[in-house]
């Protein structure tokens, strides 16, 4: 068993200049992963969506807005989050996270790993 620390390997985790935040992975393979992520405070993750495939979200700590778009048909809604909250984005759905608190915005989120390779695609 290999028991991480968050709060220094995310110091050390990958950027991923695309969306604008350091990836740290937590667990898992190919067909679905856990990874950790910080957004701090006033930013804004770039909006995206994929194609194939949900994404579990888990908001550790801090507060903010997930602002959801319908590919299909432009829908658009905002919701906010906070610690303890946790929600599914489909596939399909343009999505972008933002901090809206003063504090770090810590969540874990879970997807196919090609979320964070081929299928990511932004508007």
């Amino acid at each position: 068993m290999k028991v991480i620390d968050w709060k220094l390997e995310l110091e050390n985790g990958v950027y991923d200049k695309s969306v604008g935040i350091k990836i740290l992975k937590l667990a898992g393979d190919a067909g679905f992963s856990t990874y950790l992520t910080e957004v701090a405070p006033g930013v804004a993750i770039n909006g995206h969506y994929h194609r194939h495939g949900d994404e579990h979200y888990h908001i550790v700590s801090g507060r903010g807005e997930m602002r959801l778009v319908d590919v299909a048909t432009g829908a658009a809604r905002t919701h906010a989050v906070a610690e303890q909250s946790s929600f599914v984005v489909p596939a399909n759905t343009q999505h972008q996270l933002s901090n809206t608190g003063a504090a770090p915005l810590v969540l874990m989120f879970s997807c196919p790993a090609s979320h964070l390779a081929d299928d990511r695609h932004f508007l």
